[in-house]
């Protein structure tokens, strides 16, 4: 029978998709339905008097439909989340509607249901309220200027600026990271600050949520990649068992980090749904979600780096200030790729954290990674440039092949191999001076630079289920958020047992299936991959001597639950890698500049699926052309408002990919050989850019996004020293 696994399979799930029958959080028919909207604060910070919100909940409740309405006056007691959920991971320590007090614009403050979305809608926009306004800091240099705040007397609430050791649960990844000699030593110096904006998830699918009781029992339609997190929060909120709360969601239209956590919307709808005795159904408007779901915060970065003659590096400092809100934690972990890519005998690297009265951020495609790479790759160009080294010759010659931060080797290391294959296919070898490019009247650049993220895979479980016709179900509570999960589980499975991909299935987002992590930090593949891999072993070794076809005949003893473990904690470390090549056109006239062309080689273990693969990262570059050209969040900096609009990189704006891979299994990690790629494809992205369009107009533009008024600024004008 031929292999499927490293074959470009079709999406399982991609023609239900393309003919509107896939469902989605939102599309769920639930009998007897409400509708809800919820009410956000207008101000960064304050309270709202008590009189105004019982005046705004009378005018509501008395419009046309209106059947409930939750306000911090009527909202049943949640209980606090306990400390090991809320110390290093983004769920806020304060439970919602739990005071009137404000901390960032757009908190809840209210909730309507309503027995029409248009009627909930039109009930929420009459609830106004009279704020008390207090002093806000909003941003982090605020922050560090202005004296200490004192914090509330439960903890809730906090201020100041901290310096955490380390990144959520991951230990071994140290936030503050001192090695070698005390002293800077003498060399060829780069030194420069680098900043990069508040960017948000903005997924196709706005979150939605559908709440429902049966009895004691809680049901939740979600658009989650967190099964078993959001169930677990839910509980502690509401004081019940987990096991009385079920999470659905089989499809996820779009992520990348915003529905990892449970947001505080969830929960009251929840708790609405248990007070008006009905299901509820409320959808976030896209401008909500830019205050409700997370957002990548701002960054603002100083890199260091000295290198000798020959361009060997002698030293790398990378310092980040950073933000989260006043009543979250949460560390964007900036200069993790620094600690362990090259080859430095000093190293120091620090975070420090600034609480603002601004929503609270989390994790984002290529968390840590897409900002500290943009910073750390272009230093590197600078330092090439002032070594007169080729920007990739000197990469491969400051290569580490040991984990700096622990002296174990790489499991599996083809970083090289991506540089000179990517040369290669890119043709750097013809690449000339700074503004010696033009085509057409328009100067034309050549940049590249690294992408790293580390191989990573948590413990799963596996539910294998078959049926008298022979047919085979696995299944797990993980989820498909568009990037290929049930597809390619249901090739490894088919694989391993044998059969043929039409007898075999994969399903996912339920929380009655054995449960899995969330899907993010790129290791669902390995982690999920791995107990589906155990589970079709499994069921090959029971089915014995038997030929598949009488499988049916055996289908209870082949119905059984697998669990895996995580990554090894010993031995060689997992770590994927790639080299980003890239094509840019400047037009200095009118500010405009085009990604034209692209090339790109990974190193991310065995590839499952070339096709899903390609596609990832096709995804990934994308998502690093918007983080370098488009993408911030529009602000009043005085009354933390949102204004403008927010941009994002169209179908125009693709460049021309040349995507290829190493594809060579890394069996350190898991059984069957696999990295993740769901975040690498963006590390690395905005710094080629950034590169390219150095080398086609002679500017070192160092703050993201680079605007139109950065590139027209004419290049004798910089008087700054940031050219």
């Amino acid at each position: 029978m031929p292999h499927v696994v490293g074959q470009p399979v079709n999406r399982v799930e991609g023609i239900d998709k393309v003919t509107g029958r896939a469902r989605y959080a939102a599309d769920n028919p639930v009998d007897d339905v409400t509708y809800a909207a919820v009410v956000q604060s207008q101000i960064p910070h304050g309270r709202v008097t008590p009189e105004s919100m019982a005046v705004a909940a009378a005018r509501a409740e008395a419009a046309p439909g209106v059947l409930y309405v939750l306000t911090p006056l009527n909202c049943p007691t949640l209980q606090v989340l306990p400390y090991e959920l809320t110390w290093d991971l983004p769920f806020e320590r304060r439970p919602p509607l739990s005071d009137l007090t404000v901390q960032h614009v757009g908190q809840h403050m209210a909730l309507v249901v309503a027995d029409s979305p248009e009627n909930a809608d039109q009930a929420a926009s009459m609830m106004t309220f009279d704020y008390v306004p207090a002093h806000a800091q909003l941003s982090a240099a605020q922050v560090l200027a202005e004296p200490e705040v004192a914090d509330d007397d439960r903890g809730q609430v906090r201020h100041g600026a901290y310096r955490p050791d380390h990144f959520v649960k991951l230990t071994e990844e140290k936030l503050q990271d001192r090695r070698g000699p005390v002293a800077e030593p003498a060399g060829i110096t780069v030194s420069a600050d680098y900043t990069t904006a508040v960017n948000t998830h903005y997924p196709i699918e706005l979150s939605a949520t559908i709440a429902q009781w049966d009895g004691d029992c809680l049901i939740i339609h979600d658009g989650t990649r967190w099964i078993t997190g959001e169930r677990r929060m839910l509980a502690a909120y509401l004081a019940m068992p987990e096991d009385r709360i079920r999470i659905l969601s089989p499809l996820v239209g779009g992520a990348f980090g915003s529905k990892s956590f449970l947001w505080m919307h969830v929960v009251l709808c929840a708790v609405a749904a248990r007070e008006v005795g009905r299901p509820v159904k409320l959808v976030l408007t896209r401008n909500q979600m830019f205050t409700a779901t997370g957002h990548r915060p701002r960054t603002e970065q100083r890199v260091s780096l000295v290198a000798g003659d020959s361009g060997e590096i002698l030293s790398t400092e990378q310092h980040t200030l950073t933000e989260t809100s006043t009543v979250a934690h949460f560390c964007e972990p900036v200069g993790l790729s620094a600690r362990l890519l090259y080859r430095s005998p000093r190293l120091v690297v620090s975070h420090t954290v600034a609480r603002i009265n601004a929503p609270t951020p989390c994790f984002m495609r290529g968390p840590g990674e897409a900002p500290g790479l943009f910073a750390l790759e272009v230093a590197m160009d600078e330092l090439a440039d002032a070594t007169g080294q080729d920007p990739v010759l000197m990469r491969l010659a400051n290569l580490s092949d040991v984990d700096q931060t622990n002296g174990r080797p790489w499991s599996a290391a083809h970083l090289a191999e991506c540089y000179l294959s990517g040369a290669q296919r890119f043709g750097w070898q013809q690449r000339p001076g700074p503004r010696a490019l033009r085509r057409n009247g328009i100067q034309i650049g050549w940049g590249m630079a690294t992408a790293t993220y580390p191989g990573r895979r948590m413990p799963a479980g596996c539910r294998v289920e078959t049926s008298s016709d022979g047919r085979v179900r696995f299944s797990a509570a993980t989820h498909e958020i568009g990037t290929g999960v049930r597809t390619v589980m249901t090739q490894l499975a088919a694989d391993t047992t044998g059969l043929p991909l039409s007898h075999v299935s994969f399903e996912s987002g339920d929380s009655l299936f054995p449960d899995a992590p969330y899907s993010g930090a790129s290791q669902t593949t390995a982690t999920v991959g791995s107990a589906v891999f155990a589970a079709a072993q499994e069921w090959k070794r029971r089915l014995g001597d038997h030929a598949p076809q009488v499988a049916g005949e055996l289908a209870d003893a082949l119905c059984f639950t697998v669990s895996t473990e995580g990554a090894p904690e010993t031995g060689s470390v997992s770590q994927s890698f790639g080299a980003h090549f890239c094509e840019v056109e400047v037009d200095e006239q009118i500010g405009r500049i085009a990604v034209t062309r692209w090339v790109a080689v990974m190193d991310c273990g065995r590839v499952l699926n070339p096709k899903l693969a390609t596609n990832q990262v096709m995804g990934g570059i994308t998502f690093g052309l918007g983080m370098a050209l488009l993408e911030q969040v529009p602000h009043d900096p005085r009354t933390a408002q949102l204004i403008g609009e927010y941009y994002v990189p169209t179908h125009a704006d693709r460049p021309a990919f040349d995507i290829s891979f190493v594809d060579t299994p890394d069996y350190a990690l898991d059984e069957i050989g696999v990295r993740g790629i769901g975040e690498i494809g963006a590390c690395g992205v905005p710094a080629a850019i950034a590169n390219a369009i150095h080398h086609a107009t002679g500017k070192r533009l160092r703050d993201l996004p680079i605007t139109l008024e950065a590139l027209m600024e004419p290049f004798e004008s910089r008087t700054d020293g940031r050219n």
